[in-house]
């Protein structure tokens, strides 16, 4: 545990109390007061009291007892709410949620209390951060001053959160000291949560015997789509199996009966009447909803609104015992939703699902998944965005980070938004500067000018520019990833480091912080042809890999190794394994390709929804990503076949190309691929071919290198065919939907 002490003086001080405050605790060794916690109390009490202890011997080196009566001539610090007299008492019970308590100073004694037992500890630290100067920064670094003096301020404060359930998804919802020092809900009441129709009508149980309980789409049943919720045997078993788990956890009171994490809802004539009746897809969802919340009464029945089901219904009203689960998942974050012209229609659905019910669980989404290493400036939205949900009958907030792993400035992230979910009108300015200055020591000037120019970069062209929780850093190169502002970043961060090298614990906490800047360095300079930033070097006649680069590529492995970072992104991708990608990427932009000076014609049409520039990008030194949308050429429900005119004859004994495999995202590698050549640009003659493996059914992203050999050949024309198999295979749950094939550079050596 990281623990740095300062003068609590100057402390107290700037919060505006001075020591001659009411309740004089210690001075100089000397003892004034004595906690009390009453007998009887639950054992949450009993640990306030304990935590209050604990902290104020650290601050002080003095030990403070605590007991279960009061003793003469000693000041008291009465913990639980069992102390209070009747006007703090009304004061506290009035209040509509129960993590409500009270901090009081009143005849010459402080009290701490909670309307629950668990608000006593929430009492103590906030006593211990907004008046004594304490921090709990992340889950194992905390701050805490020094001092020979205490007194505790004269106070008489409700705090009462805007929402009565609260999660930051970030690592420290995971751990206990941190989540009740930020007041952070847990899910102990919830029995099952989210995407839940897979768990309670299992394929594997039921689809075999039972395809009609599966969405009809297209002209078949998906067993890994949605359920048939006009089907009522659908409905007894769905309800039944829900029972079932409701017995093995009575406790539990919100049970998640909700969509799976796909689209494919049920197309067949019954469900298209439901649809129609409620104006809607989702009123079929309520519906079903309700007939459970019905059966089940004493329970919370949860179902989201999400994606297909995001619109709100007409003519039917949730009961007051189903929770809707309202997401952003589709939304832009370089604007507030309330001011963005891109939002009108999510803020519109959010204010028809208020009209309806005030049962709302809002989960919102504050990272960029693809790639949780990219500088992503979201800050300025989280304030507006929390208000917005505030104000439209949200009573559950889910904030979704990065989870256990680690993304841009998330250790100020996870705490700002902490505190915006207990009182979304926190000066946020003032939240984000104290974190910074207390975090990073010397390097705090640096750490917030790298804050403030990259988040101030994309609001400059906010207007125009996507903040994508699916973006990569090549999708902001015009806003606040410019290959200027890198380089800014860079220098910046190169300062921050050398004002805090004496400085171990701050030193680290740069380091970390670096990391966002390296990779969009590094990431952007493999995925552009710009000047600035390269990855190759010109030497000898020869394109070879720049060293340096190569050192900055290994520096942000070790520094992801060192400060515990073990994810690039949301699937898994570690930096060892994004380090081996980009070293095989560069294997093939620096070989010498005999395409160089080549004419390149497309025989078949790529797809104009993602363009790369045509045929051109076949021969750009531009290998493809883990992402379709850049570096790759598309053919959607189409071959590809490629003619290539070397402008003279030429000797070559291997072609080698990128094919993407995504099957998420309905892109497959080509059947087939062939190789045919020719002298006069007529006639062809086969060389070699290649079948494509799509046997891998799992949805892991991958770049597929298809590597045809034969015995050397002098050519002129060249023809590349790769069989699409143009729509998908039946195993896929868009079957008979248009199918992708993409591919990057063409090689020929």
């Amino acid at each position: 545990m990281k623990t740095v002490f300062v003068n609590l003086f100057i402390l107290l001080n700037l919060f505006g109390f001075s020591l001659n405050a009411q309740v004089k605790v210690i001075k100089n060794d000397e003892i004034f007061a004595e906690i009390v916690v009453d007998g009887s109390s639950d054992s949450l009490s009993l640990k306030a009291a304990k935590i209050l202890q604990s902290y104020l011997f650290k601050i002080t080196g003095v030990h403070l007892n605590i007991q279960d009566t009061t003793t003469a001539d000693m000041y008291h610090i009465f913990i639980g709410n069992s102390f209070l007299a009747t006007e703090e008492e009304i004061k506290l019970s009035v209040e509509e949620y129960d993590d409500a308590f009270i901090l009081c100073s009143k005849n010459n004694n402080f009290y701490l209390a909670g309307k629950k037992p668990m608000g006593d500890i929430y009492a103590v630290y906030a006593l211990l951060e907004e008046y004594m100067g304490c921090m709990k920064f992340t889950v194992d670094e905390k701050y805490i001053p020094s001092s020979d003096e205490v007194s505790f301020p004269e106070i008489d404060k409700v705090f009462s959160p805007a929402f009565p359930f609260r999660v930051p998804h970030f690592p420290g919802r995971y751990d206990p000291d941190f989540r009740e020092w930020h007041r952070i809900s847990t899910l102990d009441d919830w029995g099952m949560f989210v995407h839940t129709f897979q768990h309670l009508v299992p394929p594997g149980e039921y689809f075999k015997e039972h395809p009609e309980y599966f969405a009809l789409v297209g002209n078949r049943r998906l067993q890994d789509g949605q359920l048939c919720l006009s089907n009522r045997d659908l409905m007894r078993v769905l309800i039944d199996n829900l029972g079932k788990r409701i017995e093995e956890q009575p406790d539990k009171i919100y049970w998640s009966v909700s969509t799976n994490d796909c689209i494919n809802y049920c197309e067949c004539e019954n469900c298209q009447k439901l649809y129609e009746k409620y104006g809607t897809i989702s009123g079929a969802y309520i519906q079903m909803a309700n007939e459970i919340a019905r059966t089940f009464p004493d329970k919370q029945i949860s179902t989201l609104a999400y994606q297909f089901t995001r619109t709100a219904p007409v003519n039917i009203v949730p009961l007051d015992n189903v929770n809707i689960m309202f997401c952003s998942i589709e939304c832009n974050r370089s604007m507030s939703l309330a001011d963005d012209p891109r939002s009108t229609d999510f803020v519109k659905d959010m204010k028809d699902w208020s009209q309806l019910t005030n049962n709302i669980f809002a989960w919102d989404y504050v990272v960029q998944f693809k790639n949780y290493l990219t500088p992503f400036p979201n800050f300025h939205v989280l304030q507006p965005n929390i208000r917005f949900f505030r104000d439209h009958n949200v009573n559950m907030m889910f904030q979704q980070g990065n989870g256990a792993s680690w993304s841009d400035l998330s250790d100020i992230k996870q705490y700002l938004i902490a505190k915006l979910l207990w009182d979304p009108e926190v000066n946020v300015d003032s939240v984000v500067t104290r974190f910074i200055n207390k975090y990073y020591g010397e390097a705090a000037p640096y750490i917030r000018q790298y804050y403030d120019l990259t988040h101030q970069s994309l609001i400059d062209k906010q207007q125009k520019q996507d903040l994508n929780i699916y973006g990569f850093p090549v999708f902001y190169t015009d806003a606040h990833l410019t290959p200027q502002l890198l380089i800014q970043y860079q220098q910046i961060m190169d300062r921050a480091e050398s004002v805090v090298q004496e400085d171990n614990v701050c030193y680290e906490r740069v380091l970390r912080a670096r990391i966002p800047a390296d990779f969009a360095y590094l990431d952007i300079g493999h995925n552009t042809n710009n000047d600035l930033i390269k990855w190759t070097i010109e030497k000898n006649g020869k394109v070879e890999i720049d060293p340096l680069m190569i050192a900055k590529l290994d520096r942000f492995v070790e520094l992801c190794e060192r400060t515990g970072i073990r994810k690039v992104n949301e699937r898994g991708l570690k930096p060892e394994e994004y380090r081996n990608f980009v070293l095989r990427k560069l294997d093939w932009q620096t070989k010498k390709n005999k395409l160089q000076d080549a004419e390149i014609t497309l025989l078949t049409k790529d797809s104009p929804k993602y363009p790369v520039g045509g045929a051109q990008a076949l021969n750009d030194r531009l290998i493809g990503g883990l992402e379709f949308q850049f570096n790759w050429l598309g053919f959607e429900d189409e071959d590809m076949i490629v003619l290539v005119d070397l402008k003279e004859q030429k000797e070559f004994s291997r072609v080698q190309m990128n094919f993407l495999k995504a099957f998420d995202s309905w892109v497959f590698l080509p059947l087939n691929v062939k190789i045919e050549v020719s002298n006069d640009g007529e006639v062809f003659h086969e060389l070699a071919s290649m079948e494509g493996d799509n046997s891998d059914r799992s949805f892991l992203v991958k770049s597929i290198p298809f590597l045809l050999t034969f015995d050397k050949t002098s050519a002129r024309y060249i023809k590349i065919t790769a069989i699409s198999m143009r729509t998908c295979p039946e195993w896929h749950r868009g079957y008979g939907k248009p199918s992708w094939i993409f591919t990057d550079e063409i090689v020929l050596e």
